[in-house]
């Protein structure tokens, strides 16, 4: 049996603190896309893979008031895409990820993991408004996650730092 492949997925990284705690991030991105259909076969085929925009508060904070009527920044957007043939928008804020990660004693690169995988199964049509698809949507991202070789991400973990 062949193996689900995931499409190319396009980073932007618009501002530098990314690179600077993540290396490249290009490839924890691909790595990600590929664990994700590997284990979740989430792209149909033929589909073009995601945008990711590795961004700061105030560029999602824009967003987020634009998009969602809330002027503050939050963690990750997913924008679903406009069209069936595109791969749909992931944006990720610096300031509110490394907060996050130091608030949960988890490393940077892996809540980057998690809310990147996290993005790509809501651009699946995964959601967590109600607690049976939080429960599917988390089972799933935790099972991903743990192929990755990193811990579940709902609960803390202690690392030595971010």
């Amino acid at each position: 049996m062949k193996r689900p492949t995931a499409p190319h997925a396009e980073v932007l990284v618009s501002d530098p603190r990314w690179r600077a705690a993540l290396g490249n991030v290009e490839q924890l991105v691909q790595r990600a896309c590929q664990m994700a259909q590997r284990h979740g076969n989430i792209f149909p085929e033929n589909r073009p893979g995601p945008s990711f925009v590795f961004a700061d508060d105030r560029h999602i904070r824009q967003l987020n008031a634009q998009f969602r009527g809330k002027n503050k920044p939050t963690n990750v957007l997913t924008f679903e895409p406009p069209a069936p043939m595109l791969g749909g928008d992931i944006i990720l804020a610096y300031e509110t990820m490394y907060r996050e990660a130091l608030q949960a004693r988890k490393t940077l690169r892996a809540h980057t993991v998690h809310l990147t995988v996290h993005g790509l199964l809501h651009l699946a049509g995964y959601d967590h408004h109600h607690p049976g698809e939080a429960r599917q949507m988390e089972g799933l991202e935790t099972f991903i996650l743990r192929r990755m070789g990193f811990g579940d991400p709902w609960k803390p973990r202690i690392y030595p730092s971010c």
